[in-house]
């Protein structure tokens, strides 16, 4: 593993000697027209420092570039299950297609609209009598209908929004299968291509 030592600093850059001048205190940058070195105004360019710089910037290059050391395979395994959960994640609150108008509708999914119905349900299954006074027209909910790029809004029945939280398990548990089924295919996994080709799509 790279270290930051003397010897490889040496290695990488050279001994960074600025020449003749021992600098203490240096002004040098591009918006300034005179340079200030050791407290005197000097002109631009100043050779010893140019070279400094130059020579700065190929020790932070030769670092950046020194050879690559290669992660052990447990530790793309271990990368790979981070990818494969929050691909699992995205799944389930990325959306899901629901029928319970009579033709399919993708719905949002994501954990404010889940706890949001979730919580609404309940007051609904202990107050039935709430609901039409709470929501008239049904129960508003946002979603796509099939080749729309544009929400509308969709007032559910008590039915319609059962049937809604029904579709949003099956989708949540399906979604998680998923999960599982790569989860697997990488704990199977006897080398990095067998990682390379868990597709999560």
């Amino acid at each position: 593993m790279y270290k930051d030592s003397l010897d490889n600093f040496i290695i990488d850059g050279g001994s960074l000697q600025a020449g003749e001048v021992t600098l203490s205190e240096v002004i040098y940058d591009d918006q300034q027209n005179h340079a200030v070195v050791n407290g005197d105004f000097c002109d631009k360019p100043i050779a010893v420092i140019e070279d400094k710089i130059n020579e700065i910037d190929a020790y932070i290059s030769a670092k950046a570039t020194r050879e690559y050391i290669h992660p052990t395979f447990e530790k793309l395994k271990s990368a790979k299950l981070d990818q494969v959960n929050a691909w699992t994640a995205a799944k389930i609150t990325g959306g899901f297609i629901s029928s319970c108008t009579g033709s399919p509708v993708t719905y949002d999914s994501d954990k404010d609209t889940q706890l949001t119905v979730s919580s609404d349900l309940n007051t609904i299954n202990l107050s039935p009598e709430k609901f039409a006074e709470k929501f008239p027209m049904g129960y508003p909910i946002r979603g796509y209908s099939a080749g729309s790029r544009e929400k509308s809004i969709y007032y559910l029945t008590v039915p319609q929004l059962i049937q809604w939280n029904v579709d949003l398990s099956l989708h949540r548990g399906n979604c998680k299968q998923d999960g599982w089924i790569k989860q697997a295919q990488v704990e199977a996994a006897l080398s990095k291509e067998d990682l390379e080709a868990i597709i999560l799509d």
